[in-house]
C-alpha cells in the first residue's frame, strides 16, 4: 500500500506534473513512462539478475532519451526545461521503485480492497508535497476548468486506472500486459498532436520508437 501510494501515486504525479510545466507534453509522456528502463539498474542493484539483453534494452532506451533531449539543440541555460526532463525521469523512477517492491511483496488484498488505502496515502502525501513546494498555491473554484481537471485526475486518472493497471497485470499473462501499457506513450503523443498542436519533429519520433523499443526489449528479458 505504502508503495503503490507513495511511489506510483503520489511522487509520479507530483513529478510528471511538475515536468510538464515546463516540457511539451508528447515528450513528457514518453519521459515519464521510462518505468521499465529503470528497473534493469534497481534489479542489478537488489542483486537480482539481469540478461544481457535486458542491459541492451536499457542501453537502447537510454540513446532514445538522448535523441529526445536533443543535447545538441537544447537549451541547458533555461533552468526550468533542464528540471523539467529531469522531474519526467524521476517520475519514471518513482514508478520503477514501486513496481520493484510490487514484485517482491506478498499481496493479501485485491487490488480494488487494496485502492482505498493506497489513494489515502497519495492524497495525505500530494497535500503535504504541496503545501512545501508551493506554499502560495491555491484552487479557484470558479474555474470549470479546475472541476474538469479534478474529475479526470481524482475519478479516472487516479483511482481508476490504477485499478485497472494492477488487475490487467495480474489477470494477464506478465509479457502481454506489460507491452499494452506501451500504448501510453503513443496515445499521449497522439492526443498532444491533436489537443494542443505539437509538432510531430524528428527527435520525438526517433527518439520515441528507441525508447518504446528498449522498453520492449526489457519487458521481454523480464518475462523469460
Amino acid at each position: 500500500m505504502l508503495s503503490v501510494g507513495a511511489f506510483q501515486l503520489s511522487f509520479f504525479f507530483a513529478l510528471s506534473n511538475m515536468g510538464v510545466q515546463s516540457v511539451p507534453p508528447g515528450r513528457s509522456g514518453v519521459l515519464a513512462y521510462t518505468t521499465m528502463l529503470w528497473v534493469v539498474p534497481l534489479s542489478l542493484l537488489v542483486g537480482e539478475r539481469v540478461g544481457r539483453r535486458g542491459v541492451a534494452g536499457a542501453l537502447l532506451g537510454l540513446l532514445g532519451i538522448v535523441v529526445l533531449i536533443d543535447p545538441w539543440r537544447f537549451d541547458w541555460n533555461d533552468r526550468r526545461i533542464v528540471e523539467g526532463h529531469v522531474w519526467l525521469l524521476l517520475a519514471g523512477l518513482s514508478w520503477a521503485i514501486a513496481v520493484l517492491h510490487a514484485r517482491r511483496h506478498r499481496w493479501r488484498l485485491s487490488p480494488l480492497d487494496a485502492l482505498p488505502w493506497q489513494m489515502s496515502v497519495a492524497t495525505v502525501l500530494l497535500c503535504i508535497l504541496a503545501l512545501v513546494l508551493e506554499p502560495g498555491g491555491y484552487l479557484d473554484f470558479d474555474q470549470a476548468n479546475l472541476w474538469v481537471a479534478l474529475a479526470y485526475l481524482g475519478v479516472i486518472a487516479g483511482p481508476t486506472g490504477t485499478w485497472a493497471a494492477v488487475s490487467v497485470a495480474r489477470a494477464l499473462p506478465p509479457l502481454t500486459a506489460s507491452l499494452g501499457m506501451l500504448g501510453t506513450p503513443l496515445l499521449s503523443i497522439a492526443s498532444s498532436v491533436v489537443l494542443v498542436g505539437e509538432p510531430v519533429t524528428w527527435p520525438l519520433a526517433l527518439g520515441t520508437m528507441l525508447v518504446i523499443a528498449g522498453i520492449a526489449v526489457v519487458i521481454v528479458e523480464r518475462t523469460k
